[in-house]
């Protein structure tokens, strides 16, 4: 690291001394840059005399550009001309400790953007009077709901900067008053998906400062602000999560919006056998997890290998767990993972990717079937390096002659036809084991990875002989209880991770329906029930996603799937 200390000044000289002396204190060397704006109360001439004795401080004055804003672009021109990496930002008047700097660089590792807040885990403000701090904390909220961030403090000018965020934005762009370039600043971090932390300190506020923000300046704020607000529907989600755990809403904004970075893996172009590890999701599968795992052992892998089947049995309460810990006495290659509870599939898959080891994970529910070839035929893409995930072909076992039968026939078919131009991985999926894990909070877990992966530069594949026997749910409530998870879980990807699936958008579907169609009277009429059916099953989707705070990464099982006749 070559850390760089900016810091903005206009008549510091009250405090900026003793600021100085507790940076050149720290632990770690700083630089350290004093941006002043033509102050004419000694500062200039304090900060010339410790730069005569301290060659790492260094005084710059403020020109052309004016304000608060207008100084920190100067110094992030100064430190990117002069290769410093991170740049921290702080006042000159005492108000933000130099004591906090050594936790600034712990989270640069980590986080892009690191914040010194003065409103998280509690209000931590010194010196000022309660009006004062009902506007501050006000205004940081009007802030937050317009924007739909999870920040506590937006226009906190404590601050440390990876110079990768700088470098990415047009600095003549920024404004010049001092909370909007703060709100710009972080808003950009965001919208480059950068990671962003907040983490408390003391704002100590000198008595004998005076604010250098006017009140035209704060009016301006609050209708500046109003161009990066997100869409309504976003906002009505968010003040949702005012009635619940706003704590949650951070946790999983930042989870899902900051996914884990993809490991690193050099490609073999030669590569044709592969090593693969099988994840199999379970929850009260008795019926059907000895058929599951035996389809696994049966596998004709030609060249490849099959190195582990890793189950994960989450919370079950049958003779899920028995079933498998015989098997596993027969076959060392099996493994099972016990969640003393529901936690959400995509928990359920973190426990197995954290013991993957195979070139290829995947990932299945214990209630499908492969048939013989099916690794075979999911891993075979793979010798493409540029292919990262790959999916199956699910054939569901249900009888097709009642109207939900046709409907989960009719949605598959739909599934083929459309991977077969623009690949959808669905049911059980093949990755490179890059994916360290997934974010915890998602319910269309494929989808996610398929985001992650789509997001590092991989191309996806579909594997149309990779069959996967499935079973749909046979009535109407269970249907429909399934298509409502499904579209919520897909606009929660959305509004996260800024993946939308393929067949989110209608219009991309209308041309396989149509091509498929068989013009019965009682195709067409199933047909378009089925359309109503997942026209109503979208909207309600939407209703629990917007209005309801009900991303369902922990669902309500669908009976009626879990049944598989032999």
């Amino acid at each position: 690291m070559k850390p760089l200390v900016l810091i903005p000044t206009l008549n510091e000289a009250y405090k900026l001394g003793s600021v100085l002396d507790g940076l050149l204190a720290c632990k770690t060397p700083l630089d350290i840059v004093v941006v002043d704006a033509q102050s004419t109360d000694g500062t200039r001439e304090l900060v010339a005399r410790y730069t005569k004795k301290y060659p790492q401080i260094r005084l710059i004055d403020q020109e052309g550009e004016t304000g608060y804003g207008g100084a920190l672009k100067t110094g992030f021109r100064y430190a990117l001309n002069k290769d410093y990496d991170p740049i921290i930002t702080m006042d000159g008047d005492g108000s933000h400790g130099p004591e906090y700097i050594e936790r600034f660089l712990e989270k640069t590792g980590e986080y892009d953007l690191v914040i010194g807040s003065r409103y998280i885990d509690g209000v931590r403000v010194e010196g000022w009077r309660f009006r004062k701090l009902l506007v501050s904390k006000l205004a940081s909220m009007y802030v937050s709901y317009l924007l739909v961030k999870p920040i506590w403090d937006f226009t906190s000018g404590f601050r440390c900067y990876h110079r990768g965020i700088l470098e990415e934005i047009d600095l003549d762009s920024l404004h010049n008053a001092a909370y909007i370039i703060q709100i710009q600043l972080l808003h950009y971090a965001y919208q480059h998906r950068r990671r962003v932390k907040e983490i408390p300190f003391v704002y100590r506020d000198t008595l004998d400062s005076v604010s250098k923000v006017g009140g035209d300046n704060k009016l301006r704020t609050f209708f500046y602000v109003l161009r990066y607000s997100a869409p309504v529907t976003e906002i009505f989600r968010h003040l949702v999560y005012l009635k619940k755990e706003y704590e949650r809403f951070v946790e999983e904004y930042d989870d899902l919006i900051n996914p884990p970075r993809l490991r690193k893996w050099k490609p073999r172009p030669d590569q044709k056998a592969f090593t693969v590890s099988v994840g199999v999701m379970a929850y009260n599968e008795e019926k059907i997890i000895e058929r599951c795992i035996r389809a696994l052992q049966a596998q004709k892998l030609g060249e490849n290998k099959l190195e582990q089947i890793v189950v994960v049995s989450s919370g079950s309460t049958d003779d899920t767990n028995k079933i498998v810990r015989r098997l596993a006495e027969e076959d060392k290659r099996i493994q099972l993972i016990i969640q003393p509870r529901r936690m959400g599939k995509a928990s359920a898959i973190n426990e197995y990717l954290a013991i993957a080891r195979g070139d290829i994970a995947m990932i299945e529910s214990a209630d499908t079937i492969t048939e013989p070839d099916t690794i075979r035929e999911l891993v075979a893409p793979f010798r493409d390096p540029g292919v990262g995930m790959c999916g199956v072909h699910p054939v569901p076992v249900n009888e097709d002659k009642s109207f939900v039968g046709y409907s989960v026939h009719k949605l598959w078919q739909l599934h083929h036809a459309m991977a077969l131009d623009n690949p959808k991985c669905g049911e059980m999926v093949a990755f490179r084991n890059i994916v360290p894990r997934i974010p915890k909070y998602t319910a269309v877990d494929e989808a996610a990875i398929e985001g992650m992966l789509v997001q590092g530069g991989y191309k996806l594949a579909y594997a149309p002989k990779a069959i996967l026997q499935n079973k749909g749910p046979e009535n109407l409530r269970d249907f429909i209880k399934q298509r409502r998870r499904i579209a919520s879980g897909h606009r929660h990807l959305a509004a996260s991770m800024g993946h939308a699936v393929f067949t989110q958008k209608p219009t991309n579907i209308l041309k396989y329906v149509i091509k498929d169609q068989k013009w019965t009277p009682k195709a067409i009429l199933f047909t378009g029930l089925l359309i109503a059916l997942e026209g109503y099953a979208r909207f309600m989707g939407m209703i629990d996603f917007y209005l309801r705070d009900k991303n369902p990464f922990i669902w309500d099982i669908s009976q009626s799937t879990k049944h598989m006749q032999t």
